[in-house]
Protein backbone atom coordinates (compact mmCIF):
# COMPACT_ATOMS: atom_id res chain seq x y z
CA UNK A 1 0.00 0.00 0.00
CA UNK A 2 1.25 3.44 -0.49
CA UNK A 3 0.49 4.41 3.08
CA UNK A 4 2.91 3.35 6.07
CA UNK A 5 2.14 0.84 8.35
CA UNK A 6 -0.53 1.82 11.03
CA UNK A 7 -1.44 5.15 8.89
CA UNK A 8 -4.88 6.14 9.85
CA UNK A 9 -6.59 8.22 6.93
CA UNK A 10 -9.53 10.09 7.47
CA UNK A 11 -11.32 9.23 4.34
CA UNK A 12 -10.97 5.52 2.66
CA UNK A 13 -12.54 5.92 -0.75
CA UNK A 14 -13.84 2.15 -2.13
CA UNK A 15 -14.50 2.52 -5.71
CA UNK A 16 -12.57 5.08 -8.39
CA UNK A 17 -15.67 5.25 -10.71
CA UNK A 18 -16.92 8.61 -11.69
CA UNK A 19 -18.58 8.92 -7.64
CA UNK A 20 -15.64 7.58 -6.06
CA UNK A 21 -13.10 9.84 -8.01
CA UNK A 22 -15.51 13.05 -7.44
CA UNK A 23 -15.08 12.27 -3.55
CA UNK A 24 -11.27 12.65 -3.84
CA UNK A 25 -11.60 15.52 -5.13
CA UNK A 26 -13.70 17.48 -3.44
CA UNK A 27 -12.12 15.91 0.08
CA UNK A 28 -9.65 17.50 -1.30
CA UNK A 29 -11.07 20.89 -1.83
CA UNK A 30 -12.46 20.86 1.39
CA UNK A 31 -9.51 21.04 3.09
CA UNK A 32 -9.03 17.01 4.15
CA UNK A 33 -5.40 15.80 2.74
CA UNK A 34 -5.45 12.76 4.56
CA UNK A 35 -7.26 10.53 1.94
CA UNK A 36 -7.16 7.04 -0.17
CA UNK A 37 -8.82 5.39 -2.72
CA UNK A 38 -8.63 1.99 -3.35
CA UNK A 39 -10.30 0.20 -6.47
CA UNK A 40 -9.93 -3.44 -8.38
CA UNK A 41 -9.68 -2.02 -11.75
CA UNK A 42 -6.09 -0.88 -12.87
CA UNK A 43 -7.44 2.74 -13.65
CA UNK A 44 -9.79 4.77 -12.56
CA UNK A 45 -13.32 5.08 -14.26
CA UNK A 46 -12.66 1.45 -15.42
CA UNK A 47 -16.10 0.70 -16.64
CA UNK A 48 -15.86 3.61 -19.19
CA UNK A 49 -12.23 2.12 -20.44
CA UNK A 50 -14.02 -0.85 -20.74
CA UNK A 51 -17.77 -0.37 -22.06
CA UNK A 52 -17.32 2.72 -24.48
CA UNK A 53 -16.22 2.26 -27.76
CA UNK A 54 -13.29 4.52 -29.53
CA UNK A 55 -15.48 7.90 -29.72
CA UNK A 56 -18.72 7.00 -27.87
CA UNK A 57 -19.76 10.14 -26.29
CA UNK A 58 -19.93 10.41 -22.36
CA UNK A 59 -23.35 11.91 -21.02
CA UNK A 60 -24.02 13.51 -17.75
CA UNK A 61 -27.60 12.61 -18.13
CA UNK A 62 -29.52 9.25 -18.03
CA UNK A 63 -32.25 8.03 -19.79
CA UNK A 64 -33.42 11.52 -20.61
CA UNK A 65 -33.56 12.99 -17.27
CA UNK A 66 -31.69 15.90 -17.00
CA UNK A 67 -29.09 16.60 -14.11
CA UNK A 68 -27.54 19.69 -12.96
CA UNK A 69 -24.32 19.48 -11.10
CA UNK A 70 -24.32 20.97 -7.77
CA UNK A 71 -20.85 20.22 -6.45
CA UNK A 72 -17.70 21.46 -7.36
CA UNK A 73 -16.97 18.33 -10.08
CA UNK A 74 -18.48 18.62 -13.31
CA UNK A 75 -17.45 17.56 -17.15
CA UNK A 76 -18.01 18.55 -20.41
CA UNK A 77 -20.06 16.36 -22.16
CA UNK A 78 -17.91 14.55 -25.17
CA UNK A 79 -16.11 11.43 -26.09
CA UNK A 80 -14.73 8.83 -24.42
CA UNK A 81 -10.88 9.79 -24.76
CA UNK A 82 -11.45 13.57 -23.87
CA UNK A 83 -13.75 12.37 -21.10
CA UNK A 84 -10.77 10.33 -19.62
CA UNK A 85 -8.17 13.50 -20.36
CA UNK A 86 -10.76 15.60 -19.00
CA UNK A 87 -10.66 13.37 -15.93
CA UNK A 88 -7.09 12.99 -15.79
CA UNK A 89 -6.56 16.66 -15.50
CA UNK A 90 -9.36 17.37 -12.54
CA UNK A 91 -6.84 14.62 -10.59
CA UNK A 92 -3.94 16.07 -11.55
CA UNK A 93 -4.81 19.70 -10.85
CA UNK A 94 -6.31 18.89 -7.70
CA UNK A 95 -3.55 16.79 -6.23
CA UNK A 96 -4.95 13.37 -5.79
CA UNK A 97 -3.40 11.41 -7.98
CA UNK A 98 -1.04 9.92 -5.25
CA UNK A 99 -3.64 8.78 -3.22
CA UNK A 100 -5.04 6.00 -5.76
CA UNK A 101 -4.41 2.44 -4.89
CA UNK A 102 -5.43 0.19 -7.77
CA UNK A 103 -5.45 -3.97 -8.42
CA UNK A 104 -7.12 -4.36 -4.80
CA UNK A 105 -10.41 -6.07 -4.27
CA UNK A 106 -12.64 -4.87 -1.04
CA UNK A 107 -14.18 -7.51 0.70
CA UNK A 108 -16.04 -5.47 3.30
CA UNK A 109 -15.09 -2.52 6.00
CA UNK A 110 -15.17 -3.73 9.46
CA UNK A 111 -15.35 -0.79 12.29
CA UNK A 112 -13.57 -1.41 15.39
CA UNK A 113 -14.61 -0.85 19.04
CA UNK A 114 -12.31 2.47 18.93
CA UNK A 115 -14.61 3.97 15.84
CA UNK A 116 -12.04 3.55 13.21
CA UNK A 117 -12.71 1.34 9.87
CA UNK A 118 -10.38 -1.40 8.89
CA UNK A 119 -10.11 -2.85 5.22
CA UNK A 120 -10.71 -6.16 4.55
CA UNK A 121 -9.36 -7.59 1.26
CA UNK A 122 -9.32 -10.43 -0.97
CA UNK A 123 -5.91 -11.17 -1.95
CA UNK A 124 -6.20 -13.99 -4.30
CA UNK A 125 -10.50 -14.50 -4.85
CA UNK A 126 -10.71 -16.81 -2.06
CA UNK A 127 -8.53 -15.74 1.11
CA UNK A 128 -8.76 -12.63 3.14
CA UNK A 129 -6.26 -10.56 4.85
CA UNK A 130 -6.62 -7.21 7.21
CA UNK A 131 -4.93 -4.17 5.54
CA UNK A 132 -3.27 -2.20 8.03
CA UNK A 133 -4.44 0.76 6.98
CA UNK A 134 -7.66 2.17 8.95
CA UNK A 135 -10.22 5.35 8.59
CA UNK A 136 -12.48 7.09 10.28
CA UNK A 137 -14.74 7.40 7.11
CA UNK A 138 -15.25 5.37 4.48
CA UNK A 139 -17.07 5.78 1.25
CA UNK A 140 -18.32 2.92 -0.36
CA UNK A 141 -18.98 4.10 -4.43
CA UNK A 142 -18.62 0.56 -5.59
CA UNK A 143 -21.33 0.43 -8.56
CA UNK A 144 -23.30 -2.58 -9.33
CA UNK A 145 -21.08 -4.29 -11.44
CA UNK A 146 -19.44 -6.73 -8.72
CA UNK A 147 -17.76 -10.11 -8.66
CA UNK A 148 -19.86 -12.83 -9.62
CA UNK A 149 -20.98 -15.69 -7.95
CA UNK A 150 -19.61 -19.47 -9.06
CA UNK A 151 -22.29 -22.06 -10.83
CA UNK A 152 -23.02 -24.62 -8.94
CA UNK A 153 -21.47 -27.24 -10.88
CA UNK A 154 -17.69 -28.37 -10.92
CA UNK A 155 -15.08 -26.00 -12.97
CA UNK A 156 -12.61 -29.09 -14.34
CA UNK A 157 -9.13 -28.00 -13.49
CA UNK A 158 -7.85 -27.96 -17.26
CA UNK A 159 -10.81 -25.56 -18.14
CA UNK A 160 -9.28 -22.75 -15.19
CA UNK A 161 -7.98 -20.54 -17.69
CA UNK A 162 -11.17 -20.45 -20.17
CA UNK A 163 -13.92 -20.21 -17.38
CA UNK A 164 -13.92 -16.56 -16.34
CA UNK A 165 -15.63 -14.08 -14.72
CA UNK A 166 -14.90 -10.62 -16.32
CA UNK A 167 -13.88 -9.84 -19.94
CA UNK A 168 -10.24 -9.07 -19.13
CA UNK A 169 -8.82 -12.47 -20.82
CA UNK A 170 -10.69 -12.87 -23.97
CA UNK A 171 -8.95 -12.40 -27.04
CA UNK A 172 -10.39 -11.52 -30.70
CA UNK A 173 -11.77 -14.22 -32.72
CA UNK A 174 -13.04 -16.42 -29.93
CA UNK A 175 -16.26 -17.89 -29.21
CA UNK A 176 -17.23 -16.68 -26.07
CA UNK A 177 -20.34 -17.80 -24.24
CA UNK A 178 -21.50 -14.92 -21.87
CA UNK A 179 -23.72 -16.90 -18.68
CA UNK A 180 -26.34 -14.64 -17.28
CA UNK A 181 -29.69 -12.82 -17.07
CA UNK A 182 -28.77 -9.45 -15.36
CA UNK A 183 -26.72 -5.77 -16.07
CA UNK A 184 -23.34 -7.62 -15.89
CA UNK A 185 -24.23 -10.33 -18.22
CA UNK A 186 -25.74 -7.86 -20.31
CA UNK A 187 -23.05 -5.44 -20.27
CA UNK A 188 -20.32 -8.06 -20.78
CA UNK A 189 -22.39 -9.50 -23.96
CA UNK A 190 -23.21 -6.42 -25.87
CA UNK A 191 -20.00 -4.65 -24.57
CA UNK A 192 -17.59 -7.79 -26.23
CA UNK A 193 -19.40 -7.11 -29.64
CA UNK A 194 -18.72 -2.94 -29.88
CA UNK A 195 -15.21 -3.37 -28.06
CA UNK A 196 -12.82 -1.74 -30.53
CA UNK A 197 -10.50 -5.21 -31.42
CA UNK A 198 -12.87 -7.60 -30.95
CA UNK A 199 -14.56 -7.55 -33.82
CA UNK A 200 -14.05 -11.15 -35.09
CA UNK A 201 -15.68 -12.15 -31.51
CA UNK A 202 -18.99 -14.53 -31.69
CA UNK A 203 -20.98 -13.67 -28.38
CA UNK A 204 -23.46 -16.65 -27.30
CA UNK A 205 -25.50 -15.06 -24.33
CA UNK A 206 -26.60 -18.11 -21.94
CA UNK A 207 -29.38 -17.38 -19.20
CA UNK A 208 -32.05 -20.13 -17.68
CA UNK A 209 -34.96 -17.94 -18.50
CA UNK A 210 -36.39 -17.30 -21.94
CA UNK A 211 -36.30 -13.38 -21.13
CA UNK A 212 -34.56 -10.29 -20.49
CA UNK A 213 -36.34 -9.24 -17.49
CA UNK A 214 -33.31 -8.22 -14.91
CA UNK A 215 -31.98 -5.58 -16.94
CA UNK A 216 -32.13 -1.65 -16.51
CA UNK A 217 -33.81 -0.41 -20.19
CA UNK A 218 -30.02 0.84 -21.66
CA UNK A 219 -28.84 -2.87 -21.50
CA UNK A 220 -32.21 -4.57 -22.64
CA UNK A 221 -32.26 -2.39 -25.60
CA UNK A 222 -28.85 -3.02 -26.52
CA UNK A 223 -28.76 -7.06 -26.04
CA UNK A 224 -32.41 -7.25 -28.09
CA UNK A 225 -31.12 -5.25 -30.71
CA UNK A 226 -28.30 -7.81 -31.10
CA UNK A 227 -30.03 -10.44 -30.39
CA UNK A 228 -32.73 -9.62 -33.12
CA UNK A 229 -30.26 -9.16 -35.74
CA UNK A 230 -28.24 -12.28 -35.15
CA UNK A 231 -25.04 -10.83 -33.79
CA UNK A 232 -25.25 -12.28 -30.43
CA UNK A 233 -26.60 -15.60 -30.12
CA UNK A 234 -29.60 -16.57 -28.40
CA UNK A 235 -28.78 -19.64 -25.92
CA UNK A 236 -31.66 -18.06 -23.30
CA UNK A 237 -34.51 -20.56 -21.30
CA UNK A 238 -31.78 -23.53 -20.77
CA UNK A 239 -29.35 -23.31 -18.05
CA UNK A 240 -25.75 -25.22 -18.01
CA UNK A 241 -25.44 -28.35 -16.71
CA UNK A 242 -21.72 -29.47 -16.51
CA UNK A 243 -18.67 -27.82 -18.45
CA UNK A 244 -15.82 -30.34 -19.91
CA UNK A 245 -13.08 -30.39 -22.20
CA UNK A 246 -13.85 -29.61 -25.56
CA UNK A 247 -13.08 -31.50 -28.93
CA UNK A 248 -13.31 -28.57 -31.46
CA UNK A 249 -12.77 -25.70 -29.07
CA UNK A 250 -11.78 -25.35 -25.51
CA UNK A 251 -15.14 -26.08 -24.02
CA UNK A 252 -18.16 -28.46 -24.05
CA UNK A 253 -21.20 -27.49 -22.64
CA UNK A 254 -23.70 -29.48 -21.28
CA UNK A 255 -27.44 -27.99 -21.16
CA UNK A 256 -30.35 -28.89 -19.60
CA UNK A 257 -32.70 -30.37 -22.14
CA UNK A 258 -29.80 -32.01 -23.62
CA UNK A 259 -28.35 -29.93 -26.15
CA UNK A 260 -24.23 -29.49 -26.36
CA UNK A 261 -22.36 -26.61 -27.18
CA UNK A 262 -18.33 -25.79 -27.86
CA UNK A 263 -16.40 -22.74 -27.27
CA UNK A 264 -13.11 -20.95 -26.58
CA UNK A 265 -13.80 -19.16 -23.71
CA UNK A 266 -17.22 -18.86 -21.10
CA UNK A 267 -17.84 -15.64 -19.36
CA UNK A 268 -19.91 -15.60 -16.07
CA UNK A 269 -21.85 -12.53 -14.01
CA UNK A 270 -24.36 -14.85 -12.24
CA UNK A 271 -25.36 -12.04 -9.55
CA UNK A 272 -22.25 -10.04 -7.39
CA UNK A 273 -21.11 -10.17 -4.02
CA UNK A 274 -21.12 -6.63 -4.22
CA UNK A 275 -22.17 -4.05 -3.89
CA UNK A 276 -24.93 -6.05 -1.88
CA UNK A 277 -22.73 -8.30 -0.11
CA UNK A 278 -19.81 -5.40 0.34
CA UNK A 279 -22.83 -3.67 2.31
CA UNK A 280 -23.96 -6.41 4.33
CA UNK A 281 -20.68 -7.85 5.32
CA UNK A 282 -19.98 -4.03 6.43
CA UNK A 283 -23.32 -3.86 9.00
CA UNK A 284 -25.18 -1.80 6.48
CA UNK A 285 -29.36 -2.23 6.50
CA UNK A 286 -30.66 -2.92 3.02
CA UNK A 287 -34.18 -2.53 1.99
CA UNK A 288 -35.87 -3.06 -1.13
CA UNK A 289 -34.22 -4.34 -4.16
CA UNK A 290 -31.13 -4.65 -1.95
CA UNK A 291 -30.38 -1.03 -1.72
CA UNK A 292 -28.82 0.56 1.47
CA UNK A 293 -30.68 2.16 3.87
CA UNK A 294 -29.10 5.82 3.78
CA UNK A 295 -29.41 9.41 4.61
CA UNK A 296 -30.91 11.28 1.29
CA UNK A 297 -29.31 14.37 2.29
CA UNK A 298 -25.86 13.09 3.43
CA UNK A 299 -25.60 9.52 1.77
CA UNK A 300 -24.64 7.94 5.72
CA UNK A 301 -25.56 4.41 6.68
CA UNK A 302 -26.72 3.34 9.36
CA UNK A 303 -23.24 2.71 10.36
CA UNK A 304 -21.84 6.31 11.41
CA UNK A 305 -19.38 7.45 9.32
CA UNK A 306 -19.90 4.97 6.60
CA UNK A 307 -21.49 6.26 3.50
CA UNK A 308 -22.65 4.98 0.00
CA UNK A 309 -22.83 7.15 -3.03
CA UNK A 310 -23.52 6.38 -7.16
CA UNK A 311 -25.79 3.52 -9.15
CA UNK A 312 -25.55 1.68 -5.57
CA UNK A 313 -28.24 4.26 -4.36
CA UNK A 314 -30.15 4.41 -7.70
CA UNK A 315 -30.94 3.46 -11.06
CA UNK A 316 -30.11 6.08 -12.80
CA UNK A 317 -27.03 5.76 -14.02
CA UNK A 318 -25.91 9.40 -14.50
CA UNK A 319 -22.07 10.46 -14.04
CA UNK A 320 -23.27 13.99 -12.86
CA UNK A 321 -25.33 12.63 -10.31
CA UNK A 322 -22.57 10.41 -8.76
CA UNK A 323 -20.62 13.48 -8.81
CA UNK A 324 -23.62 15.24 -6.79
CA UNK A 325 -23.38 12.08 -4.52
CA UNK A 326 -20.14 13.04 -3.42
CA UNK A 327 -20.33 16.46 -2.89
CA UNK A 328 -22.67 16.42 -0.56
CA UNK A 329 -21.37 12.61 1.86
CA UNK A 330 -17.72 14.92 1.40
CA UNK A 331 -19.29 17.95 2.87
CA UNK A 332 -20.81 16.15 5.84
CA UNK A 333 -17.68 14.15 6.45
CA UNK A 334 -15.83 17.71 6.03
CA UNK A 335 -18.06 19.47 9.23
CA UNK A 336 -18.05 16.37 11.55
CA UNK A 337 -13.92 16.31 11.00
CA UNK A 338 -14.03 19.75 12.48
Amino acid sequence: MIHEDGKIVDIAIVGAGPGGMASAIEAKLAGIENILVIDKAPHHNDMIHKFYKKGKRVDKDWMGIEFNFTGNVRFDECSKEEYIDQMDKKLENAGVLDTFEYNHEIVRVEKGEDGLFSIVFATDGISESVESVKARNVILSVGRMGKPNKPRYKFPRELKEVLNFNLSKVQNGEHVMVVGGGDTAGEYAYGLIELEGMEDCVVTLNYRKPDITRMNPINTESCTKYLDNGKMINKMGVDVESVEPGTERAIKVNFTDGSTGEYDRAVYALGGTTPKDILVNSGVKTGEWDVPVYNEATFETNVEGLYTIGDVVTDQGSIALAFNHASDAVKNIAKNLK
